[in-house]
């Protein structure tokens, strides 16, 4: 602590130097006067500073040294009597309070309306199955199946068939409801699209109100909302309606929308046939060509299975079918 007995010293040095500077008539001697006062004062300056700073400096403080020292050094008049203050005032001032800049917030429940998640997914179907089984509040499981409304697809829909064997009537008539309320929506968009082509003229089905028809009827039939002897009708009026559009239009989409309609039906070599066309019409391979692998499965032709997947792995590979070719590939 006796280099605190230095500080007067090179208060005074700095001082002189300047006056040097002011009262020298000779510039040269004015000029070489002040810079050896004032690197005197900074020398007084940076020893004393060096008391001051924190223990991990310790270790290497001749770089503290030569850094306090140049950065003094650098600025005449007032760098070494500033450069002290104002380390000292960044050590001991206290520091000021900072506002925490995130916030606890309680775990979210289950959410049952959109969000903005980057259409990701947030609880996928084997999480909202496990919910609705184990669950022991009803609660929950309500939650779970108003969660279920956000899952595209089948599903969606498998999740709501297994809730209609619940014990609770509040979670059955929940999943009835919402099960009727999409098979509701279909059937009457099926209506509208029905008198269009009723009010069509004769001879030639309207290209766009017949695809979609087709696709609501197979739509209908594929997530399950039909069973039994309407889902086989449903699929019979999409695949009439099929066989007219492609016999007018040749659209590859309509010729792969007919192949998983037959497949549906198991009518394999129709669907083969159907699926075929579609590839040679330019449909995407990777799309096709798995349907042609589940058909060459079933006629247990084995080997076309993975020459069909071989052919797929070498496009853009669908996620879902990354566990297939890692099965038979």
């Amino acid at each position: 602590m006796t280099s605190y007995w230095l500080l007067p010293f090179g208060i005074v040095s700095e001082l002189a130097g300047v006056a040097i500077w002011l009262t020298e008539s000779d510039p040269d001697i004015a000029l070489v006067g002040y810079f050896l006062a004032h690197a005197l004062a900074c020398l007084v300056f940076t020893i004393v500073l060096l008391v001051f700073l924190p223990a991990r400096y310790s270790q290497q403080r001749w770089l503290a040294a030569v850094f306090l020292f140049s950065l003094q050094f650098a600025m005449p008049f007032v760098g070494s009597i500033g450069v002290f203050i104002g380390v000292l005032l960044a050590l001991y001032l206290p520091r000021s309070k900072r506002e925490i800049p995130w916030q606890e917030v309680p775990i979210p429940e289950l959410p049952f309306r959109p969000t903005d998640t980057d259409s990701q997914i947030i609880y996928t179907e084997g999480g909202l199955r496990q919910v609705l089984r184990e669950a022991s509040d009803p609660g929950k499981r309500l939650k779970a199946l108003l969660a279920s409304r956000q899952m595209p697809g089948r599903a969606g829909i498998e999740i709501l068939r297994e809730a209609l064997k619940d014990p609770v009537d509040d979670v059955r008539l929940l999943a009835y409801s919402i099960l009727d309320q999409r098979e509701k929506a279909l059937v009457e968009e099926a209506e509208t699209l029905q008198k269009r082509l009723a009010e069509a003229a004769a001879g030639r089905t309207p290209k766009q109100a017949g695809r979609r028809l087709a696709q609501v009827w197979w739509e209908t039939a594929y997530l399950g909302l039909a069973q039994g002897s309407l889902r086989q009708y449903y699929l019979e009026k999409a695949r009439d309606l099929l066989v007219t559009l492609v016999g007018s239009y040749d659209e590859p989409a309509d010729w792969l929308l007919l192949g998983r309609v037959e497949l549906a039906l198991d009518h394999w070599a129709a669907a083969r046939e159907s699926l075929e066309v579609a590839l040679e019409s330019g449909a995407r391979s990777e799309t096709v060509l798995p349907y042609l692998a589940e058909v060459a499965f079933l006629e247990r032709d084995y080997q076309r299975v993975r020459f069909y997947l071989a052919r797929c792995a070498h496009g853009q590979i669908p996620a879902a079918i990354n566990p297939l070719l890692e099965a038979w590939l």
